[in-house]
């Protein structure tokens, strides 16, 4: 972790005080140094999923960098007097990681989605960005010892220096904090749902959704059976555990 960058506490969650453009010139200055950067991109859920998860909270701490992705992150952070430099969206990120491609001769792999998902999102990050490598390299749904050592052979025979892990928060994240360097790769991100978007599979959120913190709602009505119970139920006691901090920061001010 950079001395430089501030690293705040969002109810027991890390967030790196970096804009966008930071990010991206630390993704840039990694993969021309060879020096690992494990990025994660936190949300409300991640913030929820520590609070319940104690070696999930731990992991998250030990990562290189931490981001905002999400406007009721920022929120919080202001609420808090801790605040952040801005948002750095996963999906604009993994865009960011073609344009990188393209700019210095570095292959990209793309792991965890399904192979026709993640053959679209590959094909349409090089057709965005003329001369980036991205490869989608499929992914078995369970990861036993051999076919995590199948996976790493993969991604070391396309050489990729950068790594976007479409597994699910924790596991995309331990996942990369395990087989980053035996991967060959030096930059590494959980990228969630950001595949599905930049696929075509499903549409992102307007503009006007996501700087007023609603993309969350945007997912949900994409996916209401799978994600309803996560934003309505898991995620929902975030505004409660806030309210009852920042009160008790005006109780000890």
């Amino acid at each position: 972790m950079m001395e430089t960058i501030k690293r705040i506490d969002v109810l027991g969650c890390p967030f790196d005080a970096v804009s966008f453009d930071d990010t991206v010139a630390l993704m840039r200055r990694a993969v021309l140094t060879n020096q690992p950067l494990h990025i994660v991109t936190g949300n409300i859920d991640f913030v929820m999923k520590a609070k319940r998860d104690a070696e999930f909270q731990r992991e998250l701490w030990q990562a290189d960098l931490i981001t905002a992705d999400g406007v009721p992150i920022l929120w919080a952070a202001e609420m808090l007097e801790r605040p952040l430099r801005g948002r750095v969206n996963g999906t604009d990120l993994v865009w960011q990681c073609a344009a990188l491609s393209a700019e210095l001769g570095c292959s990209v792999a793309l792991v965890g989605a399904e192979p026709s998902l993640a053959q679209r999102a590959a094909q349409r990050m090089r057709e965005q960005y003329r001369g980036a490598q991205v490869h989608a390299i499929p992914t078995p749904f369970e990861l036993d010892e051999l076919a995590n050592a199948a996976l790493v052979r993969q991604i070391r025979a396309v050489d990729a220096k950068i790594v976007l892990a479409a597994l699910g928060a924790p596991k995309q994240e331990r996942w990369l904090k395990q087989n980053l360097r035996e991967c060959g790769a030096v930059v590494g991100i959980g990228c969630g749902s950001a595949l599905d978007i930049i696929s075509g599979d499903k549409p992102r959120a307007p503009h006007w959704m996501q700087n007023n913190g609603l993309e969350w709602f945007h997912r949900m009505l994409q996916e209401p059976r799978r994600l309803g119970k996560r934003y309505l139920v898991e995620d929902s006691p975030f505004v409660a555990h806030l309210l009852a901090e920042v009160a008790r920061q005006r109780l000890m001010s």
